[in-house]
């Protein structure tokens, strides 16, 4: 009877290590309802290791937070090496800055200096006509009068230039930063997902082009093609999972053109010259080169990256087919 091989996910996290210390990672095997949860090393580093190969529910949690840190579908791959999983952690999760609250200026030093100078004055307001002014009264008359102006002076820093609070703004400004933030959000998801489509579309017309040319078998086409249909079926998942198997398409893609031009014998060099060859060699390069990434910018520029290797010509490609 064959023996079923155990394999092992190494499951990293990344961009806050302030929270690996509480961490909780739990994986679920979708097919047995297995449950396994451990909590990470401080590096974030966790490896669970003698699990049934197939698709787990990730599930990363936090005591500080109220969902989850991450909440998606991998795949255990029945391979020697570890089954690479990145959990990317954002660190605003973790942060609830409130407005600054400035305090009240404490004006009671003013308010005694102020008062302490006209005590101060109080005995020269008396003198009568032709009395003279003895140089103790001058000099207690400077003294009170520099006293005032550095009380008047420190009152300018108090005051001045910090103003007072409006927390009706305060209320606005946060309300619009607020809407601002879903707007970001909701536009960079849309943005990540059609690009993801261009992408998908184009790969499937260039792919096509590349099997006709190289005359490939039926059982080369259903490989190809099966692998450009998990790409698409995972169009909505997040940036990890979705690069991730962008870069194994990348890896397939590199194979098979190697595959078919040594089919082509003493033709290869010809097959390897061919512009929609050429295209589907950069393309899988820059999937493969570019790996997994963990944010959705970071996604972007590899598909700006794509566009440069296929020569700009996605769009038209994708409407002239």
């Amino acid at each position: 009877m064959a023996t079923v091989n155990r394999a092992a996910f190494q499951v990293q996290l990344q961009g806050y290590p302030i929270a690996n210390r509480d961490a909780t990672v739990k994986l679920v095997n979708e097919a047995t309802g297995a449950v396994v949860e451990r909590k990470p090393f401080l590096d974030g580093s966790l490896t669970v290791r003698d699990l049934d190969p197939g698709y787990y529910q990730l599930q990363v949690a936090h005591p500080n937070l109220v969902n989850l840190i991450e909440n998606r579908r991998v795949r255990l791959f029945p391979q020697p090496a570890p089954t690479f999983v990145p959990v990317p952690i954002r660190p605003e999760l973790f942060r609830d800055t409130p407005i600054r609250d400035i305090p009240d200026a404490d004006l009671g030093p003013i308010q005694s200096t102020a008062a302490a100078v006209k005590e101060q004055l109080r005995p020269l307001g008396v003198k009568g006509p032709g009395e003279a002014i003895r140089a103790a009264d001058w000099n207690s008359l400077v003294d009170a009068v520099s006293d005032l102006a550095q009380a008047v002076l420190e009152l300018t820093k108090l005051v001045a230039p910090q103003g007072h609070d409006h927390p009706e703004i305060a209320e606005k400004i946060d309300e619009v930063q607020g809407n601002i933030r879903r707007f970001s959000e909701a536009f960079g998801k849309s943005l990540v997902e059609l690009r993801r489509e261009i992408e998908t579309e184009d790969l499937d017309r260039t792919v096509r082009n590349v099997l006709d040319l190289g005359a490939a078998t039926p059982e080369v086409r259903e490989r190809v093609t099966t692998r450009l249909g998990e790409l698409r079926a995972a169009a909505q998942t997040d940036t990890p999972n979705f690069t991730q198997k962008l870069a194994n398409t990348g890896s397939l893609y590199l194979t098979t053109i190697n595959e078919l031009a040594q089919a082509q014998g003493a033709e290869a060099d010809n097959f390897r010259a061919n512009p929609e060859v050429v295209k589907l060699a950069g393309l899988a390069q820059t999937y493969y080169t570019a790996g997994t990434q963990t944010r959705p910018e970071s996604e972007l520029n590899v598909y700006m990256q794509s566009t440069r290797a296929a020569g700009g010509t996605k769009l038209k490609n994708i409407i002239g087919g």
